[in-house]
């Protein structure tokens, strides 16, 4: 992972055609801007060249991204990319600004502590322990330079029929969702909906007119959603 520091390496990987913003790939203008999670670069390690390995921390992943053509942006799972294990926000994007990538968003993955539920957990300290780390995704974001915090929660949902309050759970998102935007306001906040999961067979947001209905209800011009396309099709959604 300390070949990002490199200045011989840094100069070589700036000549990577990225795309996006009018650069030319290939002879052609490229006008999208294309991105990848930064955990996808776990896999196929055999595709690896040798002497870069092991691959195995976000610096690592970050590195192996800056080699790819017309990728320009990253995005980072919040809180599993970061923490004294790995490196602050400041340092990840000081590794950006060394391979000539950009952070394109900060997607929360709530820890397995959350398994009954993350921002409606039964349990209101735990509910608001999932609001608190989902706005320090939000701190997070400013610092590595993108202004867009995806929420995916693999635990809010439940697995039986009448097993919750819907309304209730479906008041406590809300509720949740308009205090991170209030928070902050400069922050594109975005809903990565799915209607079901091995984490948790109902979700409280199971499709896109679900999620439509959840924008409106919070009533925030900051908020959104993010449209997986696995995740829409999962759901009955048609393009």
């Amino acid at each position: 992972g300390d070949e990002c520091a490199s200045s011989s390496s840094s100069g070589t990987l700036k000549a990577v055609p990225r795309g996006g913003s009018g650069d030319v790939v290939d002879g052609n203008n490229f006008p999208f801007m294309f991105g990848s999670r930064i955990n996808s670069m776990k896999d196929r390690l055999d595709l690896v060249d040798p002497s870069s390995l092991p691959v195995s921390t976000p610096r690592d992943y970050l590195l192996r991204q800056s080699t790819i053509r017309g990728l320009g942006c990253v995005d980072f799972n919040y809180p599993q990319h970061f923490g004294e294990e790995h490196w602050t926000p400041e340092e990840a994007r000081e590794a950006l600004d060394e391979v000539d990538l950009v952070a394109g968003a900060v997607c929360l993955r709530y820890p397995s502590k959350f398994a009954r539920g993350a921002m409606n957990h039964p349990e209101e300290d735990m509910r608001r322990e999932a609001i608190e780390i989902t706005k320090q995704a939000a701190e997070a974001a400013r610092i590595l330079g993108c202004n867009e915090v995806v929420v995916w929660s693999a635990y809010d949902g439940y697995d039986y029929p009448f097993q919750v309050n819907y309304q209730e759970k479906w008041d406590q998102i809300v509720s949740a969702f308009q205090e991170c935007c209030d928070a902050y306001p400069d922050i594109r906040w975005s809903l990565e909906f799915k209607p079901t999961d091995e984490n948790t067979r109902f979700f409280t947001v199971p499709s896109t007119g679900a999620a439509m209905l959840l924008v409106k209800e919070i009533d925030r011009q900051n908020m959104g959603l993010t449209l997986d396309m696995g995740h829409m099709l999962m759901a009955g959604g048609k393009t």
